[in-house]
């Protein structure tokens, strides 16, 4: 007989609980921490008996669960062996067999299209091709890692953000700014979450303010609730905007043309991982007639903020912006102010020496 999720879940709960050799679990601690994952998932609790109960079976075949002698004379329960796991094997209903298909059909075009596809899709697909085929996925040694902040604050509210995202759904937020901890509340319409260097960001627009287009950092945003009110879309295609921009800031900026020398040794990196998508070499150009073997030429297109800024100053001297030259007079500023701040270091680092 197949297992209902209620009971995988509390397995598995019970299964960590076992392996755990930094604490000691009594009946009254495995049912609380039964309960905490069971209230998080379905917003519910069981009884100590159903525990109780859960155990016993456990023992029992196909299990085989074994504890630790010395330790159930204390009323305590850890696996005789510290490299026992359950082996939790869920039956998929026919339903979810259908739905699996059906979204494997949905993922097989965008899969097949390399230029728009990304690692999760094909990753994503994989699996399900997996699952639908029968075979039992482990995470205990992924085969893909993919970057993940796991202290990152805030992504409690992920789930609730999204759903809000897709089903156009405006919403309040209470929001801290990271200058103060002062809450403040907006009432905004969500258009997109957006991941940048590791952080989670709401793209929205906030309702009785002057600027049109709003970005949240996830983590700051402290209580999300349904906002009875039609939704109002976005003035903008927010992938053609996102494709001319670096990061995650929203403003008026122009899209410019981009000339940038790039060293030799960094070409091969901004060549497989371009700035921009109309990134292209210049070759054969009047004003940019490349001899010097030393360094490649680049133009693409682009908005120039803050994190743009930022990734130019990352290559160091292996980059030079030629174009524009309110660009190049920007990178200078910043360099000249860099380079005081660590003359300034260095005097003081002299002193006395």
């Amino acid at each position: 007989m197949p297992l209902n999720k209620d009971k995988i879940l509390r397995y598995s709960v019970l299964d960590k609980c076992f392996q755990d050799t930094a604490n000691y679990y009594n009946m009254n601690r495995l049912h609380q921490a039964v309960n905490r994952e069971v209230m998080r998932v379905y917003d519910k609790t069981v009884s100590i008996r159903t525990i109780q109960e859960d155990v016993k079976i456990l023992q029992f075949s196909p299990y085989n669960v074994v504890f630790d002698d010395d330790l159930r004379e204390q009323r305590y329960y850890r696996y005789a062996d510290p490299d026992f796991k359950l082996n939790i094997v869920q039956s998929l209903s026919k339903s979810e067999q259908s739905a699996i298909r059906d979204t494997i059909k949905l993922l097989r075009p965008k899969v097949g299209d390399f230029e728009k596809a990304t690692p999760l899709h094909y990753y994503m697909y994989l699996c399900l091709q997996n699952i639908a085929i029968g075979n039992t996925l482990t995470f205990d040694f992924p085969s893909v890692e993919f970057e993940n902040n796991g202290e990152l604050a805030g992504m409690n509210n992920f789930e609730e953000l999204a759903k809000c995202v897709m089903n156009k759904q405006p919403i309040i937020i209470t929001y801290c700014p990271f200058w103060t901890e002062e809450k403040l509340v907006f009432k905004v319409h969500p258009y997109l979450l957006k991941q940048y260097n590791g952080r989670w960001y709401l793209i929205s627009h906030p309702e009785g303010v002057d600027y049109q287009i709003a970005t949240h950092p996830i983590d700051r945003i402290r209580d999300v609730k349904l906002w009875k009110k039609a939704f109002i879309p976005p003035s903008m295609d927010m992938r053609e905007y996102f494709n001319y921009t670096t990061g995650v800031t929203i403003d008026d900026s122009p899209v410019e043309r981009i000339v940038l020398k790039i060293s030799n040794s960094r070409y091969k990196y901004v060549e497989t991982k371009p700035f921009g998508e109309d990134q292209k070499e210049v070759r054969h150009d009047e004003k940019y007639n490349v001899i010097d073997e030393e360094y490649h030429i680049i133009k693409f297109k682009m908005r120039i903020n803050k994190e743009f800024v930022s990734l130019l100053l990352s290559f160091g001297d292996d980059l030079e912006v030629l174009e524009p030259q309110s660009l190049r007079d920007k990178m200078a500023e910043k360099i000249i102010a860099m380079g005081k701040k660590y003359s300034v270091a260095q005097k003081d680092c002299t002193e006395g020496v």
